[in-house]
């Protein structure tokens, strides 16, 4: 329920208690003195909290109406300070009406004027008091609300600007990738070899079809990571033939996790592009997944580049940080490192394990 509505049942609740607890304080007072309880003159002048009911909503409407913030601050001001005496006034002659009745019907004879005469000298500066009290809890409860719809808009907000930057970055990561192969096909085509380029390009439709399906997605299992990657590599043997060779080492469990499309594609571009293509010698690349303490740790390890000095970020390398940080905050690491004592690099990521 919204706070808002809230308001046409605590409003009530609020004043019937303070009713209840004004009945109790006389007749503990009562008990205290040894005096004896008198159950209609307790009833009658304490009906009064009741009327703060009706005259609680009235202000809170004004208070919507006529509200104390600029450009209208002074106007308001002095329409509440008039508003205000003219309801204390009408507030003790609907009591002194209700109090006039229920004494005549319950003790005995009483004149109106009498009971009005004595509410306006002990009760009017207290209706006064007490619309101004009413009012700035009014305030208090609109300051609240506002406050409350300010932070649902900035999570709002704030979810729109991470799905869009988000967005960006697939969108970003998929033409990357996509100039890069078509690259190697012309590059084929160019020298002859159409059987290559014709393989590439099949290969190319049945990894976009996959890609384009997952893409729309935050998280996916990493089985279908996998798949994926399995034709991406099939796509870098064509062109590579021998000098490529890899290993995925991923158990069926772990494949049951969820990660981020398009995780593992970039990492294994740039070790091709910065680790192994550069080289003369056989490339090798093994991809693995481990699981521990609630985490899943992915690596993808090389053998081609001798120093870690030598090593470039790639724009999908980047990307891919970039993504971990607006998916999973400090909860998400990629780290790279030097392979020891062989050649090569290292790229892990380290990301929540959610199934």
């Amino acid at each position: 329920m919204k706070i808002k509505q809230l308001k046409y049942y605590l409003i009530p609740a609020f004043w019937l208690i303070v009713t209840l607890l004004m009945i109790g304080q006389d007749l503990l007072f009562s008990a205290l003195k040894g005096n004896l309880v008198v159950w209609t003159d307790t009833l009658i002048f304490k009906i009064k909290w009741l009327l703060y009911i009706p005259i609680t909503f009235i202000v809170f409407w004004l208070g919507e109406k006529l509200p104390l913030q600029p450009p209208h601050l002074i106007k308001n001001l002095f329409l509440n300070l008039f508003i205000s005496l003219a309801v204390s006034f009408l507030a003790v002659i609907v009591y002194s009406v209700l109090v006039t009745w229920f004494w005549n019907l319950f003790i005995g004879q009483t004149q109106f004027p009498v009971i009005l005469k004595r509410n306006l000298a002990v009760s009017l500066f207290n209706e006064f008091v007490n619309y101004w009290i009413i009012l700035a809890a009014h305030k208090a409860y609109t300051i609240f609300r506002q406050f409350q719809q300010s932070e649902v808009d900035k999570a709002n907000l704030e979810k729109q600007l991470s799905d869009a930057k988000l967005g960006f970055l697939k969108m970003q990561l998929q033409p990357h990738f996509l100039f890069n192969t078509h690259h190697n096909i012309i590059g084929l085509m160019q020298k002859g070899d159409t059987e290559k380029a014709t393989k590439m390009l099949m290969k190319l439709s049945d990894l976009l079809r996959l890609s384009l399906r997952e893409n729309n997605a935050d998280l996916v299992p990493l089985k279908n990571e996998v798949h994926l990657l399995t034709l991406y590599l099939d796509i870098l043997k064509v062109r590579f033939e021998e000098r490529l060779d890899y290993q995925i080492l991923i158990n069926n469990e772990l494949q049951k996790a969820f990660v981020p499309p398009m995780l593992l594609q970039p990492l294994v571009e740039n070790a091709v592009k910065y680790g192994i293509e550069p080289f003369a010698k056989q490339g090798k690349l093994e991809i693995s997944a481990q699981n521990g303490q609630d985490k899943l740790k992915l690596s993808v390890k090389d053998n081609g580049i001798e120093t870690f000095q030598h090593f470039n970020f790639g724009i999908g390398l980047m990307n891919t940080q970039e993504r971990l940080k607006n998916l999973f905050g400090e909860e998400a690491t990629l780290d790279i490192a030097s392979n020891t004592p062989d050649n090569g690099i290292t790229v892990t990521i380290i990301l929540p394990l959610l199934k």
